[in-house]
């Protein structure tokens, strides 16, 4: 007699399926035939959103697994008991993962079925060599991200003027093979609307949205100057800001403030306008608080010489800024006591390549929460007096980073 109750398995598949007018579902489909399928979304907002899923905890998991576990405390001789104990605590890592990331929960049951299944080659480092091999695969979903990060990092920013044609060129110059693996032009030709693709891997699933990224135009990718993150700009506009809201403000607001500080940080003509005003401030408060037989060696300076001065140079800025007045006219109308030695002050040109660009665009294996220690101390030579002092990690990126940071990190903590 035949066997009814026969449970069939199915070859587990991660699809991203298309539901037209560009929008797309991740499709997991089980070992048990469930199929899953993910909200609808674009390929542009999904790339988006996983590169801000919050790994902080999952990491500090896998890290005091590799660092505390008493399997990693023996090099030959290592305790069957203890790597049955380390499996039974790996295998509890990816639930973390399963509301946050549901594409990383399914891909890593994949991934440890298959690490699970490897056979014991005899050798004295066997089990060892498995464990290592456990921890990697927890790893993937991270690694991709930081490889997801890297890519918008070397292809959006500071792109909000290019075409989606020139956002792709600059990727293939920086990595050439991932350029190769997200190129539309190695789509299928099926027709757009109802297809359907595989992919074989977390990283591989993001290569795709990428892909079909870059088929359309309806949507951009940009980044917002006050908070830093990726966003999708409403209109075919240079959009500076998004719409989220960051410490309790919105970015549209704080960034539009704090872009002018950037402006006068960055303006040449602009710093000899602060050091003028400063110096006018610094010289009426010297006439206003010295004695009448204290003025002999003094410039004279009344509020209302003091006043004149600053409604003269308000009213140049502004012309100066909407591009109404040249650097050297700017500050000879201001310069009304002949104070500068020379006119001269172009406007400042964009940043350079900092060393923080050098790193992402060299290795897009990149992670800053490996490259830099939590902490570091260091020896300042340089003191008459010479003393220790102790460096975060966001210390030693921003100092990389060498001011190409985020409006709100540069001007907002004041």
């Amino acid at each position: 007699m035949e066997d009814t109750d026969q449970v069939i398995f199915y070859e587990p598949q991660l699809l991203l399926a298309e539901v037209g007018e560009g929008r797309f579902s991740t499709v997991l489909q089980h070992r048990d035939g469930t199929v899953e399928r993910l909200p609808v979304t674009t390929p542009a907002r999904d790339l988006i959103a996983a590169a801000e899923i919050d790994y902080g905890l999952y990491r500090r998991e896998i890290k005091r697994l590799r660092e505390e576990h008493p399997l990693f405390a023996a090099w030959l001789d290592v305790p069957v008991t203890d790597f049955e104990d380390f499996v039974a605590e790996a295998l509890l890592l990816p639930s973390m993962l399963q509301k946050i990331d549901p594409v990383g929960f399914f891909a890593l049951g994949i991934l440890l079925d298959r690490a699970l299944q490897r056979e014991d080659d005899g050798s004295a480092l066997f089990l060892l060599d498995a464990a290592q091999e456990l921890l990697h695969v927890l790893e993937e979903p991270i690694r991709t991200q930081v490889y997801l990060r890297n890519i918008l990092e070397m292809t959006f920013d500071g792109m909000e003027r290019a075409s989606q044609r020139e956002r792709f060129e600059k990727l293939c110059r920086v990595y050439p093979d991932v350029g190769k693996l997200c190129d539309p032009a190695s789509l299928s030709d099926m027709e757009p609307g109802h297809r359907t693709f595989r992919a074989h891997s977390i990283f591989d699933l993001r290569m795709l949205e990428l892909a079909l990224y870059f088929q359309q135009d309806k949507q951009r990718i940009a980044r917002c100057e006050y908070c830093w993150g990726w966003f999708i700009p409403k209109t075919k506009k240079v959009t500076r800001y998004c719409d989220r809201v960051t410490d309790g403000f919105p970015c549209k607001k704080r960034g539009a403030r704090f872009k002018r500080n950037l402006v006068e940080d960055e303006d040449g003509a602009l710093k000899h306008c602060n050091q003028l005003r400063d110096r006018m401030y610094a010289r009426l408060l010297r006439w206003q608080d010295a004695a009448p037989d204290e003025r002999t060696n003094l410039i004279p300076m009344e509020y209302d010489q003091y006043d004149a001065w600053s409604e003269n140079a308000r009213l140049a800025r502004m012309e100066y800024l909407k591009g109404k007045l040249t650097a050297e006219e700017f500050l000879r109308r201001i310069d009304t006591t002949h104070e500068l030695d020379s006119y001269e002050a172009d406007r400042a040109e964009p940043i350079g390549q900092t060393a923080w660009y050098q790193r992402v665009a060299g290795d897009i294996t990149f992670d800053p929460k490996v490259r830099y220690p939590e902490t570091i101390q260091c020896l300042d030579l340089g003191e008459a007096e010479p003393k220790w002092e102790i460096y975060t990690a966001d210390d030693l990126r921003r100092e990389e980073q060498e001011g190409h940071q985020s409006l709100r990190e540069r001007y907002g903590k004041g």
